[in-house]
């Protein structure tokens, strides 16, 4: 397991799932499933996988997968993120859902302070995490100039960050500076930071209610044509349409 996981809990929501129909599901964020009955399958890869009431479900950031119910169920959700650095390959994997993880789920769903739930859902995801395959978490070790110019880019997404200002903060020229990052990251600076920027976006969008020219000024966009057109080269959707996405599935409960 990394050193330092650096886990956020976005969404703990318990549902009685009616419907749960969805042809991709894919977001920039962990998903953990806690079922308390059988009927809800999701399918990857051309597989199908009954969400067994026996065991937690972990599925990993930007895993193109699908659902289904057979029947009513009642299921927990989290959503969640780790460390920028921690990387894992896409994937749905069943963990075990020991007695331990049992009593911090019953501990999280009774909680009587928001304090206590928070921490009865960090041990939630801790236990289910360590049960992953040995070596599936990672942890990206680079250079200390690419990791101070990502620094920078986190603690203000929505500034007007060029080319220039993070070769200053790394201390290189530009073009040295791309090339340090397409050795350490496989891509240039500029488009690091589009891509955080739009998982950004991607949080924002499910996880909360700002209007979407709100959250394109938030994550750096000039205006809300180009968010859209630079949302929908990564996710393949508009910004509006993933947040439909959010408002289809709380219809569902």
């Amino acid at each position: 397991m990394c050193a330092n996981l650096g886990v956020r809990v976005r969404a703990c929501v318990t549902a009685q799932l009616q419907r749960w129909t969805f042809p991709n599901l894919a977001a920039p964020y962990w998903r953990l499933y806690l079922m308390e009955g059988p009927g809800a399958e999701v399918s990857w890869k051309g597989k199908r996988i009954m969400l067994s009431p026996e065991s937690a479900w972990l599925i990993a950031p930007d895993t193109p997968f699908g659902t289904a119910l057979r029947n009513p169920a009642t299921q927990c959700y989290v959503h969640f993120t780790l460390a920028p650095g921690v990387l894992v390959a896409p994937g749905i994997y069943e963990v075990p859902l020991s007695q331990e993880m049992r009593r911090w789920h019953g501990c999280a769903v009774s909680a009587r302070t928001s304090e206590a739930g928070g921490i009865a859902w960090l041990a939630l995801i801790l236990g289910a995490l360590d049960y992953l395959p040995l070596g599936s978490l990672s942890e990206r070790q680079i250079d200390p100039r690419v990791q101070r110019a990502l620094e920078h880019m986190e603690r203000d997404l929505g500034a007007p960050h060029t080319l220039e200002s993070l070769a200053v903060v790394a201390g290189m020229h530009g073009r040295a500076l791309i090339r340090l990052f397409r050795k350490e990251t496989s891509d240039t600076p500029m488009a690091c930071l589009r891509a955080r920027r739009i998982s950004t976006a991607c949080e924002l969008l499910h996880h909360g209610d700002r209007k979407i020219d709100d959250i394109a000024t938030a994550v750096g966009f000039c205006d809300r044509y180009h968010f859209t057109k630079t949302f929908r080269k990564f996710r393949e959707i508009t910004p509006a349409a993933f947040r439909a996405l959010r408002q289809g599935l709380q219809q569902m409960e």
